[in-house]
Formats: C-alpha cells, sequence, structure tokens
C-alpha cells in the first residue's frame, strides 16, 4: 500500500476519513458493551478486570505492575486500583519483587486462573457471535487492513496483541 500525501486529499476524501474513524466507534461500540455485561453478569468480573487476568494468564511468574500496566496500557494507579480490587475478590495476589524491592509482582491464584479460564470461554463466545458474518478469509483481511492504520514508519505495527 502506498503512502498518500494528505496536501492532495479531497474534501471526499476527508469525508470518507471520518467516517471510517465513526465507523471504527461503531464496531467499539458494538462489541465492548455486551462483552463486558456477559462478562459481568456470567463471571461477575468486567473488562478490564478480564483484561488484566488474561496478561497475567500468559505469565505464570506474574508481572510487575510496571509491566502490567505497560501491556495494558493504562496508568500504573489504574493498574494498582485493579489489582487491588482482584486481589479483595482473590483472584490475584501481589507481592513483593524479589528482584527490585521497590516494586510488586502480581499473579494469579488458582480460583483467578479457573475464573479467567470461564471468562475466556464467555469472551470467545460472545465475540464468535459478533463476527459471525465473517469468514476467515474476512477476518483476515480486516485484521491486516487495521492494522495498516496503526503501522509506524518503518513497519513496526503499534499493538501487542499480535
Amino acid at each position: 500500500m502506498m503512502a498518500r500525501d494528505p496536501a492532495q486529499d479531497t474534501s471526499d476524501y476527508r469525508k470518507d476519513e471520518t467516517r471510517l474513524w465513526l465507523s471504527v466507534l461503531d464496531v467499539y461500540n458494538y462489541i465492548y458493551p455486551e462483552v463486558n455485561r456477559q462478562l459481568k453478569e456470567r463471571t461477575g468480573i468486567s473488562v478490564s478486570k478480564f483484561d488484566v487476568l488474561a496478561q497475567l494468564d500468559r505469565y505464570p511468574d506474574g508481572l510487575s505492575m510496571g509491566e502490567l500496566s505497560a501491556r495494558l496500557k493504562v496508568s500504573n494507579g489504574n493498574v494498582s486500583g485493579l489489582v487491588n480490587r482482584l486481589r479483595k475478590d482473590e483472584l490475584v495476589d501481589k507481592s513483593m519483587s524479589a528482584d527490585d524491592r521497590r516494586s510488586f509482582v502480581a499473579v494469579l491464584t488458582p480460583a483467578g486462573r479457573q475464573r479467567f479460564k470461564e471468562a475466556a470461554a464467555i469472551h470467545a463466545d460472545v465475540l464468535a457471535k459478533c463476527f459471525l458474518h465473517l469468514d476467515a478469509e474476512n477476518l483476515a483481511e480486516t485484521i491486516a487492513m487495521l492494522k495498516s492504520i496503526i503501522k509506524k514508519p518503518g513497519g513496526k505495527v503499534h499493538t501487542d496483541h499480535g
């Protein structure tokens, strides 16, 4: 795909860019609330908590609060609040890092691992229903197109999920 010169863009092209942006928001506003509702109703956890559990599930030895914050692309304060609520729910443990006594490491508890497993199945089911009308080729094309939007100069895609 060739880069275009924004100075050469027409008014119609600018309108199409706005339509694309609004379409991305529509997709987000269609999927996110449904995933959040289903997770809360069926497991008692929000998408935000699910995201923390998902990251910790990928790292059985746990993640520092800073690493977790970076992976989730949220502030340290936000992560601390989420982890503290998950600790209260007995889904996550937090302990001082053996490598750096100034930082803490969060790790899934056995109950957290089980709850994540249940929530991941629900998450996958909701997404499958949302994307039911797309075949494998459509999914791959859509992923590629969306990634092309966030591609940085030099070819690196600005995302953590593949």
